[in-house]
Order: structure tokens, then sequence, then C-alpha cells
């Protein structure tokens, strides 16, 4: 009986990760991440928090996709890694990926990882605003709280993935 509790458990916890923390897009993460030297990891717990592995996610900023990437931003990066069409394809998950982890790399190269996703999700121009003002916190909730759930998920997809 103990044995068929335990085998239960372990499975409604293999249940709740494989929902709560899926691990889709297998191959556009492992080929962007190669491409670009970020950790995998990393790139999954953005994906959760951004848009929940949704590859037709759009914010009300206008930010697309599965790493909800901004149309702007978008055209910057693709002319920066030589693909000028990925920015036409946000929707695509393998271009969404491929550009989200080549902007996490750019962020990551300059700041800290908790300011590279406080920049990702605010924007590098608030960033350097809150640096500017020498604040203690990030100048928005959103921002605080968005750092903190990616930083959580990263350490999930670390332990059991």
């Amino acid at each position: 009986m103990v044995l068929i509790v335990a085998a239960a458990t372990v499975l409604s916890f293999a249940l709740f990760l494989s929902i709560a923390y899926p691990n889709k897009y297998r191959d556009e993460i492992n080929s962007a991440c190669n491409e670009f030297g970020v950790d995998e990891n990393l790139v999954r717990a953005v994906i959760r928090t951004e848009s929940k592995y949704r590859p037709d996610a759009q914010s009300h900023a206008g930010a697309v996709g599965l790493m909800q990437i901004m149309p702007s931003t978008a055209l910057w990066l693709a002319e920066k890694t030589g693909s000028p069409e990925s920015a036409t394809r946000l929707r695509e998950p393998s271009e969404n990926i491929r550009l989200g982890t080549a902007y996490l790399k750019y962020l990551t190269d300059k700041y800290s990882l908790e300011d590279a996703l406080a920049a990702y999700n605010a924007g590098e121009g608030n960033l350097m605003r809150w640096k500017g003002e020498k604040r203690e916190e990030y100048g928005f909730k959103e921002t605080r709280e968005y750092v903190k759930k990616v930083l959580r998920a990263k350490k999930i997809y670390e332990k059991f993935r």
C-alpha cells in the first residue's frame, strides 16, 4: 500500500511539472541556446513567464509570441543577428525563440542576470534610469515580480528537467 501511495505521489508530481513547467520546443530552444551561448533553463523560464508556452500570445503593449518580443526590438535583433526576415516571423516558435535568446544574450553580456531580466521586462531605458537614480529596487512592481518569477522557474527547470 505504501508503495502504491508513493508511486501515485511521484506520478502526480510528474504530471504537475509537465503542466506547470512544460518542456516544449526542445529542439528550437537547444538550437538557439547553442547559437548564442545562453542557458536553456533560462530560456524555458522566460518563455513560461512571458507566454506560458503559447506561440500566439500577444501583450497589450504589442509584444508577440513565446518570448513576447516587441516588433521594434525584433527588427533590431534581426539585423544584429544577420537575419532580417526573422522580424516578420515572430509568431513562428523557432524565430521567436531565436530572437528572444539573442536578446537575452545581449542583455546578460551587459548586466547581471537580475538586471538583464528587468531590462527584458521593462526595457533597457527604464533599467538605466533606475540605475542612474541609484534605486535599491526596480521601479515597477511588475518588473520586481517578473524577475522573481523567472528566477524561480529557472531553478525548477534546473532541478527537475
